[in-house]
């Protein structure tokens, strides 16, 4: 492979590592604020966007970031675990946030599905519980 640092091509490895720990700590922190608050504001705004019932789907979204963070974290079931974030992602970006610009509206959405489908055809790199012994 031609590149400009061979020698960062030593380190490849770890790369998904830093989009798995990034990644865990976004879903983490949102996850964990659905968490803690009241999911009746969010069942509420979810079955205005007609995912109902709310309550069902905020109780979803609310594990899925949780759960879905932590496994990140650790590396654990990743591909699945990617898949299932990527999937929520296509929601958010084709359904919640229809209509709005790039810019200042799914851009970051956007990069977050990005990083997952990256995760999920790289594999967990180092330091995951997905690796064989």
């Amino acid at each position: 492979m031609l590149s400009i640092l061979p020698q960062l091509l030593d380190f490849q490895f770890y790369v998904p590592l830093l989009l798995r720990l990034a990644l865990g700590a976004i879903f983490l922190a949102h996850g964990w604020q659905k968490l803690r608050s009241d999911k009746i504001q969010l069942a509420g705004w979810l079955e205005s966007m007609k995912f109902k019932p709310g309550e069902f789907w905020a109780w979803v979204v609310t594990l899925v970031e949780c759960l879905g963070g932590i496994a990140l974290v650790v590396g654990l079931f990743m591909q699945l675990t990617a898949l299932i974030l990527a999937i929520q992602f296509i929601v958010i970006i084709l359904y919640i946030k229809r209509g709005q610009k790039f810019i200042g509206g799914w851009e970051f959405d956007f990069l977050i599905f990005t990083a997952l489908i990256a995760l999920l055809v790289l594999g967990p790199g180092a330091w995951a519980f997905d690796l064989p012994l």
